[in-house]
Order: C-alpha cells, then sequence, then structure tokens
C-alpha cells in the first residue's frame, strides 16, 4: 500500500452496486470510512425483485430463484450481526426433493439415505455410496468431475443426476467442475482435517437447516443493506480507473479515492485500468455462468409444503422454487408462484417451456414471466480464481469470482469477509 496507516484511508470507492459491492460499501462504511458506490444499471443486480402483471393480479418476482444457504452460521449472518441496522425475516427452506426416474423422492443428505434412496436401483446405491466415500479419501480433489466419475460403472440416469448437481452447484458441466465443489459443506469443513471423521460425519447430515428464504423476496436483503447503508450510491457507469491520481471516472464525473474495490467482473477489469499481462491472462480464463429462469403463476397448487425440487431427467435440468410457499404475498391471493432455473443453452426457452408442460402437463397459467441472467460472476471450475488483492496498488477486488465457497450471496458474502480480514490484516481497518 502507499499509505503509512489506516488514517490516511478515509475515502472508499466501491465499483459496482451489486450485493458484493453494497455489503462492501455498508461494511467499510461501518467501519468509519467515507463511501461512494458506483453502479451504472439496476441497484442489487440480481438480488432483486419486481412485480410482473398477471390474469388475476401481481406477482412479485426475483431476478432468478433464490435460497439463502449457511444462513445460520455462515457468512452473511457474520455481516448481518455487525453491520446490518435492520434484517429481514427469513422462513425456512424445508427439504429438497429429486425427481428422477419417474420417481419422486427426498434428497439423500446423509449417506444412510442413499440405502433407501428409492430413484435408483439398490446397486447404484452401492456406488453411489462407494463413489461419496472414495471422492473424501482421496488427496487429489482438483480432479474433474468427470474424471473421478469414469472410474465408476454409472448408470446413464445417475450421470445425468451427476451433470445436473454440477450445473446448479457450480454453473458448468461436469468436465469442468472440481470434486472439491461436492465437499463444500460447512459441517465437512469445520472438521478437524481427519477424512475419515469427516466421512463418518455425513451419516448423520440428514438435511439443510442453515437454509432459508427472505419474506418479501430477494428484493427485501438489497433492501436491508440500503436502509443501514448512509453512504452514496451513484448511478454512473465507471469508465476508468487513474492509478496514478488516485481517481475514478465515469462519463460525467471523477471520483478521488485512497481506497478503491472492484466488485464488478475482475475479468473485465483490464477494460478500465492497466494490468500486468500476467494477471490479465489469469482473469480471463474466468468462465461466467449464465441460467434462464421461467416465473410461473398458477392457481394450482402444485407444490404442496416448502423446499425445492430438483428435475434430472428433463433436458435441461432445472431447479424448482416455490416462493409463494414462504411468502404468500409474493403471489395473488390463491395462487402459487414458482420459479423454474434452467442451465443457458441454445434454443433454452422453448426446451424450457417443454419441460415445464412435461412435468406439469396440467399446469393453468395464470402469468409466466423470462430472465435471462448471471447468478454468479465466475462458474466454480478447475481455473484458478484472483486473489482479493491485485498486483495494483490501492486496489482491490471483491465478489463471487474471487473466493471458491458456496454460491450465490453466500459466496459474494464470504468474499466481502475475506476483503475486510485482508484490509485488517494491512492495518487499513
Amino acid at each position: 500500500m502507499s499509505f503509512d496507516s489506516k488514517t490516511h484511508v478515509n475515502r472508499v470507492t466501491v465499483i459496482g452496486g451489486g450485493i458484493s459491492g453494497l455489503l462492501t460499501g455498508l461494511a467499510l462504511q461501518r467501519e468509519g470510512k467515507k463511501v461512494t458506490v458506483l453502479e451504472r444499471g439496476e441497484i442489487g443486480n440480481v438480488v432483486r425483485s419486481y412485480p410482473v402483471e398477471g390474469d388475476s393480479g401481481t406477482y412479485i418476482v426475483d431476478t432468478g430463484p433464490h435460497i439463502l444457504t449457511r444462513l445460520i452460521s455462515g457468512p452473511l449472518r457474520s455481516l448481518m450481526d455487525r453491520y446490518f441496522t435492520c434484517e429481514p425475516t427469513f422462513v425456512p427452506h424445508g427439504d429438497y426433493s429429486l425427481r428422477m426416474n419417474g420417481a419422486r423422492g427426498r434428497f439423500p443428505w446423509a449417506l444412510k439415505d442413499f440405502l433407501t434412496f428409492d430413484t435408483v436401483p439398490p446397486r447404484e446405491r452401492i456406488t453411489l455410496i462407494r463413489c461419496i466415500v472414495d471422492g473424501i479419501l482421496l488427496p487429489d480433489k482438483s480432479l474433474s468431475v468427470e474424471q473421478f466419475t469414469n472410474r465408476y460403472d454409472l448408470s446413464p440416469s445417475t450421470g445425468r443426476l451427476v451433470a445436473a448437481l454440477c450445473h446448479f452447484l457450480a454453473g458448468v458441466s461436469p468436465q469442468e467442475v472440481p470434486i472439491s465443489r461436492f465437499w463444500d459443506s460447512q459441517k465437512y469443513k469445520d472438521g478437524d482435517g481427519n477424512m475419515v471423521k469427516k466421512a463418518l460425519s455425513l451419516l448423520g447430515q440428514n438435511t439443510r437447516q442453515d437454509q432459508f428464504y427472505p419474506v418479501g423476496g430477494i428484493q427485501s436483503l438489497t433492501d436491508c443493506v440500503l436502509k443501514s447503508f448512509t453512504g452514496t450510491v451513484i448511478r454512473e457507469e465507471s469508465t476508468h480507473i487513474d492509478v496514478g491520481q488516485h481517481v475514478v471516472s465515469t462519463e460525467e464525473h471523477e471520483y478521488p479515492y485512497d481506497l478503491v474495490v472492484y466488485s464488478g467482473m475482475v475479468k473485465d477489469l483490464p477494460r478500465i485500468t492497466d494490468v500486468p499481462p500476467e494477471y490479465r491472462a489469469t482473469v480471463s480464463q474466468l468462465e461466467t455462468t449464465t441460467a434462464f429462469a421461467v416465473w410461473v403463476g398458477t392457481p394450482d397448487t402444485v407444490i404442496e409444503r416448502a423446499g425445492s425440487e430438483i428435475w434430472v431427467d428433463t433436458d435441461p435440468p432445472c431447479w424448482v422454487v416455490p416462493t409463494s410457499l414462504y411468502d404468500p404475498g409474493l403471489s395473488p391471493e390463491g395462487h402459487q408462484l414458482l420459479g423454474f432455473a434452467f442451465p443457458y443453452e441454445d434454443n433454452i426457452e422453448k426446451k424450457a417451456l417443454q419441460a415445464v408442460e412435461e412435468m406439469i402437463p396440467d399446469i393453468s397459467i395464470d402469468m409466466i414471466h423470462t430472465q435471462v441472467l448471471q447468478p454468479d460472476k465466475a462458474a466454480w471450475t478447475t481455473v484458478p480464481f484472483p486473489p482479493i488483492t491485485t498486483p495494483i496498488p490501492d486496489l482491490y477486488v471483491v465478489g463471487t469470482d474471487t473466493v471458491k465457497k458456496s454460491m450465490g450471496i453466500t459466496r459474494a458474502s464470504y468474499s466481502v469477509v475475506d476483503l475486510l480480514n485482508v484490509l485488517r490484516g494491512e492495518s487499513l481497518l
């Protein structure tokens, strides 16, 4: 750093007003800094909700289906406890269900659950258990999921299950996802390093108790950040970072800074400031995730209890979140609001609507709305992510392309916590 003491670091410019940038701005402002957040588009980015009209009234849809993970003791909880002046009301997510092989079953979180996992044949259950245990004990977890699972005689339907989980956990196919992504549970990471004990701990993990949905839609989280934040949010696009002059420029103004935090896509950072060739080469490898969402409002009761579903056999696979079961106010009275998330591919809109019709053939449609979105700024692949620190003086990066933990809002929160720890380590907080 070019500053001798944290007392000299007062003006902070945060580039990007998605959830990573907003959480960063809030934390630094509450730590005593004068913070300006610059955002060219929608504040909150994909952590937003907005109204869509149906035949029977107004629905409130999120920007892509969301569930907040690790909320009890994870990074978002630590940020809320320390920096928020208000927080949303959260409703437990419930359990996950799998639809595959023409059957519907509860997702097997624990190894023992695979023994009664009726959606796959008994012999396949034993193979899956062996695959899981071998994966935990395997020292090299940088192998891709495909490289690892090729060692086993998995049926085509189980192969589709693995592919679906890769898409929803990491945003890409089994060829690109490292098997480390599958051992990312908080309970597993909190172990004492003994692989056998960690494997045995999975015997008792029979559900996910730390996942929630916010009443009012995902917008309520962004609203609470903004209510807690007393800094400045400006709707302008950052066009250049002048490192020598310590100025962030937009087409309208210049913003002097002592410290700048870039929360846009790291691979786009070279467009607005000079970076060393090695850094440019590293960030250019990052692969952006893209998803397609379909929101359906219906007078039918499609899902009866809280909890989401994963459809394995549809082409492409689908994750279904019944948001109106968590908050009936998101849909007109007597109607359900369902979010369907699909991996993005060619002709996705046609395929997605066909999948919904195939799985729910008699559904009555009161409202239908589609979205193309980027749920994470970078897919969790075998390619390394850049660190929070950059080779540029007084410039840091934050967001879901800087840390390989969890996904979505939880991953963004991890990156903010990591940034704060780095700044404290450099005596800047």
